[in-house]
Parts: C-alpha cells; structure tokens; sequence
C-alpha cells in the first residue's frame, strides 16, 4: 500500500511525486527491465528475417563497399556508390526503428510490463554504468540516484538512447561479436570498419535529436571517441548524407513524440485507475 492518508471513503490522497516513489520498481527489479528491454530490442534488429539484419549484413559481408573510402578519399565515381550504399542502410535502419511501438510486451505504451514505460518513470535508479557522462549532464537525479524531472525532452533521449545509443551503437555495433551480430570468423577488418562508420552515422543523428531546451548540443561522449570517427574525419561523409541524416532526424523526432504521448497517457491512466 503507499504512504498518504485516505479520505472516509477510501479515496488515496497521496500526491503524484509520492505515488511515483511508492511505485518505482527496486534497483534489482529496474535493472533486470533494463536488461529484458535491451534483449527484445535486439531480438528484433537480428531477427534474420528482418530488414535490419539484412542491411547489417550487407555491411558486413566479404563483397562489402569500403564505407571509410568516404573518409579516406576515392574517385567520384566510387564515392557515390558508397555513399548510396551507406544511405540506405541509415534510412532503412531508422525507418525500421521508428516502426516499433507496440500495444503489449516489453516495449509496450502502455504501464503493464513494459520496459519503455519504466524507462521513463521517475525515481527508478539505473544500472551503475548505463549513461554516459553526456546524458548525465542533461538529467537530475536525487541523492538515491534515482532519475528525477522526466520532461518530454528527458523522455525522448531516455527512448532514442534506449533504441538506438544502446540497441545499436554500444552494442551490436561496437562488440558485434559479443551480442551475436557477428561470428567471429565473420569479424573481418572490413566488417569492424563498416560497423563503426555506421555507429558514427547514428550515433550523430542521436546527438542532433536529444536537444533539451537550455542544454548545449551533445558532443561526441567521451567514453566513445576511442571507438568512432570525429566529426572533423565524418565531415565529407556528413556532407553527402544531407538527405539521409535529415530524414532520420525527421522520423525519429516523429516517433519519439508520438511514442512519449502514448507513454504519458498510460502515465495518467495508472494514477487515476491503478
């Protein structure tokens, strides 16, 4: 039961703030959402049936285009087909991302089960480790550690981090092999070269994204730069992905907001009901 007194007719008095801190899951039950969540969302992006699956493997297969080519330089000709080829991976990719947002399950919208819904609920403590200084300088935290102000602005980069930084960029991405994209055998030069200029690509787009009115653009985290190109390398490679870099911030910013207000509507309708 929560703390807060009740009128003569059983009605719970308790505020919002206390109904939250009352409901926050304990740090072993949070964490093992956290770790449930980050599993199905990657169920889905190795899914070998899938479309993401399929554009990972184009990159990373042995007749795979050179994508640091963009970086290192190349004839005219050259550099139109890999950046096509780096294109497509981006938009499919994203475009792919932004159709996941179901009714039940892990990822649901709604507050029963749902991994997503207690990413964003406050006073929940995260696992030791799981943000990176960068995001940590854009959210408040009590003296419990436990996440406080959710603001739609906090709640979309707690969801594209979620998707994306996490999903993909920390992960599959960067240790291909130890999250099963990849066998080792498979793990070619080549292969770990495409991934991390893929990994630069997106984890640009999450930067461009996860702006918080106040709050300076997010650089590169520091924890990353060993692992992905600077921006200074990806200049020319930013360059001809215009397009690509604009329609992944347009559909996601898209799917973010719509994602956030189905969230906050399960938000409301457990305060009243639960």
């Amino acid at each position: 039961m929560g703390s807060g007194s009740s009128t003569a007719g059983g009605k719970n008095t308790t505020t919002p703030e206390q109904r939250s801190v009352t409901r926050a899951l304990t740090l072993q039950q949070f964490h093992r959402v956290i770790k449930s969540t980050i599993a199905e969302i990657h169920s889905i992006y190795l899914d070998p049936t899938g479309k993401v699956s399929s554009v990972l493997n184009d990159l990373t297969h042995s007749e795979s285009y050179e994508l640091e080519l963009l970086i290192n330089g190349c004839s005219n000709s050259e550099a139109k087909i890999v950046t096509s080829q780096l294109q497509y991976a981006v938009e499919n990719i994203i475009y792919e991302v932004s159709g996941i947002m179901p009714t039940k399950g892990v990822l649901a919208t709604s507050y029963k089960s749902s991994g997503i819904y207690e990413l964003i609920r406050e006073r929940n403590i995260f696992p030791d480790g799981y943000f990176l200084q960068c995001e940590i300088d854009r959210l408040h935290f009590d003296d419990r550690s436990g996440i406080l102000h959710v603001g739609d602005g906090e709640a979309f980069m707690l969801l594209i981090g979620m998707f994306i930084t996490r999903g993909f960029v920390t992960t599959l991405l960067l240790k291909p092999v130890e999250y099963r994209l990849l066998t080792l055998g498979r793990f070619t030069g080549l292969a770990e070269s495409n991934l991390r200029v893929l990994a630069t690509v997106l984890l640009y787009i999450v930067r461009q994204v996860s702006v918080i009115r106040g709050k300076a653009n997010m650089v590169i985290p520091r924890e990353l730069q060993r692992f992905v190109f600077t921006d200074e390398e990806m200049r020319p490679v930013y360059g001809r992905l215009t397009k690509a870099i604009g329609y992944g911030e347009r559909l996601l910013k898209e799917w973010g907001v719509e994602y956030i207000r189905r969230l906050r509507i399960a938000q409301q309708y457990e305060e009243e009901y639960r």
